[in-house]
């Protein structure tokens, strides 16, 4: 009978651990290998765990001598997925006209409202994956990344059906993301026209109209304001954007006032005031109050006589025309934003020390009732004195609330200029800041930008911001 043999197989693991491999010295002709002492080859090495039996026994019994045989493979280690929403809606919005191969601007690509109807599947969740722990062959624990599960989603204008995964509207309307939250909000649709017979619109939420806007309508909205057709001399008032996809005919009667952007084709005799950027086609004797940009910068972009105050620059293809009409463009804060911010900083300095000096006045009563042990609570003095409080409370919070507005003002016209990329045209006159600069030959291709002591030009190059 053949004895065990006295030679050792020799094992290697992998510098992951995730593998153990066995080599069989080949022995005497009288000798053999048992499965048992190859296990304990493998226990000397520290190999403990995804052992391969078969092949321990294919070794012994095939005699596989001088050759390497995986014998244990460890256990990869797989990751988790989070959890995860699919929203069956555009939660990102491009409100900006795109520009055609021509140079022209496409006013109708403008994507203002996102619509949903009641029934509507706007979100699918799906649920986390749990992650499955590895081991190596030595016994190594390989922890998995487990998957986490999201919040619910929050908002207004949906529910949540019964398998908890899937969410649909409430209501008809339109549909966007708020601070991670999904809120459907109703949108007043006109499909014909504006007219003044219908009477005004005065809705909270947003206003879309198919048709055109008569003259004299006022038409108000907590949201955004879209007409497809042509607008005549009528009032627009919105809280977001106004989008005019055909124009605007104000007849020096027309009034267009937001707190966000506008993007139109047009606007001719309008006065227009929006705290975001005015991008159209043509400004034609506006008066133009924009805290942001106003950018004309297409093939036609042209602003002709008017008055065009744009604190964050203005950029535009022709300034002025051929017959030399006056064009007035402001750029920059204005020197009344800078004395008015200097008029609050010092009136807040005053108040906060007349508040200090009414806190050290309550205290002393405060002290008073401690040491004398008299009741001062309806004292006139000290009556008089927190009404004092209350009144200098307020208008300090609302001096520093116009203060801070001032300052995010300033801070957004640094380095305002004015960027014309075509001609601009005898008869502009462009103010940056307290500096004016009135142009008496025609340019073109200049920027106008504000040196220490005037306003200086150079190149501007189409398509260079």
């Amino acid at each position: 009978m053949p004895t065990l043999t006295e030679q050792k197989p020799i094992v290697r693991v992998t510098y992951d651990e995730m593998e153990a491999y066995m080599l069989l010295p080949e022995p005497s002709l009288d000798e053999i290998y048992e499965v048992s002492q190859l296990q304990a080859a493998l226990t000397e090495s520290g190999v403990s765990a995804g052992i391969i039996e078969e092949k321990l026994t294919e070794l012994v019994d095939n005699k596989i001598y001088n050759s390497e045989v995986l014998v244990a493979q460890g256990i990869q280690s797989v990751d988790g997925v989070d959890g995860y929403y699919d929203y069956n809606f555009n939660a990102n919005l491009d409100r900006k006209p795109k520009m055609l191969p021509d140079g022209s601007v496409d006013y109708w690509s403008v994507h203002s409202i996102e619509a949903v109807v009641a029934g509507q599947v706007i979100a699918i969740y799906h649920p986390a994956i749990e992650g499955r722990d590895g081991m190596t062959v030595k016994g190594k624990v390989l922890t998995a990344k487990h998957g986490r599960e999201q919040m619910p989603i929050k908002g207004k204008g949906f529910e949540r059906m019964n398998d908890n995964l899937t969410y649909t509207a409430t209501m008809d309307g339109k549909i966007e993301m708020q601070n991670d939250k999904i809120v459907i909000l109703p949108v007043h649709e006109v499909y014909g026209n504006a007219e003044l017979a219908g009477g005004n619109i005065d809705f909270r939420g947003d206003i879309v109209i198919h048709g055109n806007v008569e003259s004299g309508v006022v038409i108000r909205a907590t949201g955004s304001i879209t007409v497809d057709g042509i607008v005549e001399a009528c009032t627009l008032e919105a809280g977001k954007e106004i989008i005019l996809r055909s124009g605007m005919l104000g007849g020096n009667k027309a009034f267009v006032k937001t707190k966000a952007g506008i993007t139109a084709k047009f606007f001719e005799f309008t006065k227009i005031e929006c705290e975001g950027d005015l991008q159209a086609d043509v400004l034609m004797d506006c008066n133009v109050d924009c805290k942001g940009q106003v950018i004309l910068d297409g093939a036609r972009g042209s602003i002709i006589g008017g008055s065009i105050h744009a604190v964050r620059g203005v950029r535009v293809s022709t300034l002025g025309n051929d017959a030399e009409k006056r064009t007035e463009v402001y750029v920059g804060a204005g020197i009344e934003v800078y004395s008015r911010l200097h008029v609050l900083e010092k009136k807040i300095e005053v108040t906060q020390q007349e508040l200090n000096k009414i806190e050290e006045g309550l205290k002393q009563f405060d002290t008073l009732q401690k040491e004398r042990g008299v009741d001062y609570t309806n004292d006139p003095r000290r009556t008089a004195l927190l009404r004092a409080k209350i009144k200098d409370a307020a208008i300090l919070a609302s001096d520093n609330e116009e203060a801070k507005k001032l300052r995010i003002l300033a801070e957004g016209s640094r380095g305002a200029c004015v960027s014309v990329i075509k001609e601009v045209y005898p008869g502009v006159v462009v103010n940056i800041d307290e500096m004016k600069f009135t142009l008496k030959n025609i340019g073109t291709g200049i920027e106008f930008f504000k040196m220490p002591d005037k306003i200086a030009t150079r190149p501007c190059y189409a398509g260079v911001e």
